[in-house]
């Protein structure tokens, strides 16, 4: 899903670019790997809950939403309908209302939008970091230069060696270790 893909936006993970971590056997430094943290974020404990607390945080700003966007419509329609008998001043000051209503619900519009977005990042970071914690412990066991996440569409891998994808890994040790 890439909703996570901008949380997750790991770009290139490059974690040790120096000729392979302490201990790298000459055959293994300066090699890579890449892992899909999308994929992976999804599988780590923890998430389900997180991903139903914000399905449900959304679902209560998106009621907001189209309650704010029914009044304004239903304030549109009665001044279509009245704007014919209605001197022009009076003309006037109602799509003065009507500007000033669209502005302040388009305002709690990108409120909504804004704390819905740093409520993901706040949920989202503690899984986030112990990813991360895991993908950097797996390049330094296996004296890996870097890793890579293919799940961001500006990540500059166009091939790779598929026994340096780390995903199957990192999932394994994410469910493994519990929330």
């Amino acid at each position: 899903m890439t909703r996570y893909g901008s949380v997750v936006s790991l770009a290139l993970l490059i974690v040790g670019m120096s000729a392979g971590g302490a201990g790298a056997s000459a055959q293994t430094a300066g090699q890579i790997g890449f892992v899909n943290t999308t994929a992976a974020l999804q599988q780590t404990p923890g998430f389900g809950v997180v991903d139903s607390t914000l399905a449900a945080e959304r679902a209560a700003f998106q009621e907001e939403a189209d309650g704010l966007q029914a009044q304004l419509d239903s304030a549109m329609a009665a001044f279509d309908q009245q704007q014919l008998v209605l001197s022009p001043v009076a003309r006037e000051e109602r799509v003065t209302e009507l500007r000033d209503l669209n502005d302040r619900v388009q305002t709690r519009l990108q409120e909504m939008q804004n704390q819905i977005l740093e409520r993901q990042r706040e949920l989202v970071a503690p899984l986030e970091q112990r990813m991360l914690a895991v993908v950097d412990g797996i390049r330094a066991e296996r004296g890996l230069a870097a890793v890579f996440d293919t799940a961001n569409p500006n990540t500059t891998i166009i091939a790779a060696d598929p026994a340096l994808n780390l995903t199957a890994i990192v999932i394994s040790r994410l469910q493994g270790s519990g929330p």
